[in-house]
C-alpha cells in the first residue's frame, strides 16, 4: 500500500477536541470531565497558543486514585510522579508526555501516527504545525474510514 500522510486523513475544517490554557485550574478541568461524559481529553496550549500537552481521562483516573487511595494496589509510581500528581493544581501539572511525542504533523505518515495512538493508548492525536500550533486532530474514526476506503476489509454485512 502506498504511503498515506496524515493530511490525507484528518479533517482540515477544525478539531473535535477542545483546547484550553495550560494554566487552567484542575478544579475547572475536573468539572468539565464530570459534566461532559463524552469528553475524552483536552489539548493544553501555552500563552503563545502552542500545544503544551494532552490531558486525558486516564490522567484524571490516576489523579483520582492517588487522591482517594494513595495509589495503593496500583503498580509502582515514581516518587516524583506521585508528588507531582497528588499536588496538582493546574491542568499542566498532570501532563507528563512531551507534546512532540504525542502529536503529529500533516506531513507525517499514517503508520507513524497509528503507532503513536497504540503506544499511548489514545484514539485522538493533535495535528500541529512546525511551531506546535494546533491545526486539528486525527481521530481513530478517520483512520478507520481510510481503511474502509482502501478496501482493506473483507467479508460482507
Amino acid at each position: 500500500m502506498k504511503t498515506i500522510r496524515v493530511e490525507q486523513v484528518y479533517r482540515l475544517h477544525g478539531t473535535a477536541t477542545d483546547s484550553i490554557p495550560e494554566d487552567t485550574s484542575l478544579e475547572y478541568v475536573i468539572g468539565r470531565f464530570a459534566r461532559e461524559s463524552g469528553l475524552r481529553g483536552v489539548f493544553l496550549v501555552d500563552s503563545r497558543q502552542r500545544l503544551s500537552g494532552v490531558l486525558t481521562r486516564t490522567d484524571l483516573m490516576k489523579w483520582a486514585h492517588l487522591q482517594l487511595f494513595g495509589g495503593k494496589g496500583r503498580h509502582e509510581i515514581a516518587i516524583s510522579d506521585f508528588f507531582r500528581i497528588i499536588d496538582a493544581k493546574k491542568a499542566k501539572d498532570l501532563v507528563t508526555t512531551d507534546p512532540r511525542v504525542i502529536s503529529v504533523k500533516e506531513s507525517d505518515n499514517l503508520q507513524n501516527a497509528l503507532d503513536k495512538m497504540l503506544d499511548h493508548e489514545e484514539d485522538v492525536l493533535p495535528v500541529v504545525d512546525d511551531e506546535r500550533r494546533i491545526l486539528g486532530d486525527l481521530r481513530l474514526s478517520e483512520v478507520l474510514l481510510k481503511v474502509l476506503e482502501a478496501g482493506k476489509v473483507s467479508g460482507s454485512e
